[in-house]
């Protein structure tokens, strides 16, 4: 992640499509099926889907800071929605910083089987 030339740094956010309607994994195939993305830990046995986020030591200039909600380890994980949610930021510029995003999901025994799917969107914006 790299943004220059400007005196307030960059914002990483991350938004989800899930379903349209819900964040999460989704079975678009009939019967359908939604594996929802909330703030939760991942436990065997339970549906939840969501994201961790952190930093290598790489790059120069300013840190990024971390959402708390995202921040996350273990099997702890926050929760996509499907609007811009500030992932990471920067309040000077930031040259070849890494963002590491860890993809997490689990299913119950009575998850529907079959394809899923989501896309998720990442955007970077310079502060104003």
């Amino acid at each position: 992640m790299s943004c220059s030339g400007t005196s307030s740094g960059c914002t990483l956010y991350v938004k989800d499509a899930g379903s349209g309607s819900n964040p999460g994994l989704w079975k678009s195939a009939s019967p359908t099926y939604l594996i929802s993305s909330t703030d939760a830990t991942l436990s065997s046995g339970a549906d939840g889907y969501g994201i961790q986020a952190t930093s290598t030591a790489a790059g120069s200039g300013g840190t990024l800071s971390f959402n708390s909600k995202y921040n996350k380890t273990g099997n702890d994980i926050g929760g996509l929605t499907l609007t811009n949610t500030v992932m990471a930021s920067s309040t000077a510029d930031v040259s070849g910083r890494e963002a590491v995003v860890t993809h997490k999901a689990a299913i119950s025994e009575t998850t529907l089987s079959g394809d899923y799917s989501d896309t998720i969107t990442y955007e970077c914006v310079v502060n104003l």
